[in-house]
């Protein structure tokens, strides 16, 4: 299977294009400035419906795997109209030029777990739960998801959603918790002071490796079916503190601890996500264990480190 992946510079979208490849698959990314000039990949501007259309043309996909998009939840607040821009529009050109491209196309829309807000639930959430974001950037990123939906329904495309969870590993920005941590225990181990600033350790998060959440992809633009949303989670909800212990132990590290209020995030808890209809439409399971997880986080920054 040909599968065009936008997004392909970022996080998730490096793991997905090389998942994609281990799997047999042929995957050429699309992202802003992203020509490698071997035809593995090539510039697509998703705010740009023109820019979508042209890159179907080229590559004729038989699947899209759409990651194009703004990951960090603050920017909802800050840059909401880029937030938009990006995650909604964005979506909304895929999807359209989808609909208008001559060919047959399955595409894959990653939303997040950000839709369903962090409302408690007596149990974990399923794909009916409703749209209940408490961001806005859960609000765009509802948006985009409902739109893909209806797409699927109104004009019979080939389209399903995915809504993953939090996820970590290699390559992560340091603006996400565990590059973070790990920036910091670096600094740590080679002999700066011992002192790290965290935020709320005892918020509870759903972390899933990202080699097992574009393994799922992968799984769903085989074997998904239309119409349908997947829940993407390891069904483990853990507090932050775990995974600082985590890194510290990895790090072989034990800092003193600064709490600072300024790294606390409003609604910071989230509920469960329940992942029963994925693994009985591809049969995904996560695999691989957070000390593995943060083994390669924290290795990851190391050699970031010392490139540096």
């Amino acid at each position: 299977m040909k599968v065009l992946v936008t997004g392909c510079n970022g996080f998730a979208g490096r793991h997905a294009l090389a998942a994609l490849r281990h799997a047999g698959h042929e995957a050429i990314g699309g992202d802003l400035a992203a020509s490698a000039g071997d035809g593995s990949s090539l510039n697509l501007d998703v705010r740009d419906l023109a820019s979508i259309a042209r890159a179907l043309n080229v590559v004729r996909p038989d699947a899209v795997l759409h990651l194009g998009g703004i990951a960090f939840v603050p920017l909802g607040w800050t840059e909401p109209q880029l937030v938009f821009s990006v995650n909604t529009i964005g979506t909304l050109n895929v999807l359209d030029a989808v609909r208008r491209h001559g060919r047959s196309v399955r595409v894959l829309v990653v939303t997040s777990a950000e839709v369903y807000g962090s409302h408690p639930a007596p149990q974990p959430l399923t794909e009916d739960a409703p749209y209940r974001p408490d961001n806005l950037y859960g609000v765009a990123k509802a948006a985009a998801d409902h739109a893909a939906l209806l797409y699927a329904a109104h004009h019979r495309l080939d389209v399903m959603v995915a809504r993953p969870s939090n996820h970590i590993g290699a390559g992560q920005s340091r603006d996400f918790v565990s590059s973070a941590f790990a920036a910091q225990l670096a600094d740590v181990a080679a002999g700066g002071p011992p002192l790290i600033r965290v935020g709320n350790l005892d918020q509870r998060r759903d972390f899933t490796d990202v080699r097992d959440v574009v393994r799922a992809y992968a799984l769903l633009l085989e074997r998904g079916r239309a119409g349908l949303a997947y829940n993407i989670a390891s069904g483990r909800m853990i507090p932050v503190r775990e995974l600082f212990e985590g890194l510290c132990e990895v790090a072989r590290v034990r800092p003193q601890i600064e709490v600072d209020p300024l790294l606390f995030r409003p609604n910071e808890n989230r509920p469960a996500y329940d992942v029963a209809r994925i693994r009985a439409h591809v049969g995904w399971e996560p695999q691989i264990p957070l000390r593995q997880t943060l083994e390669a986080v924290y290795g990851d920054v190391v050699a970031r480190r010392a490139k540096a």
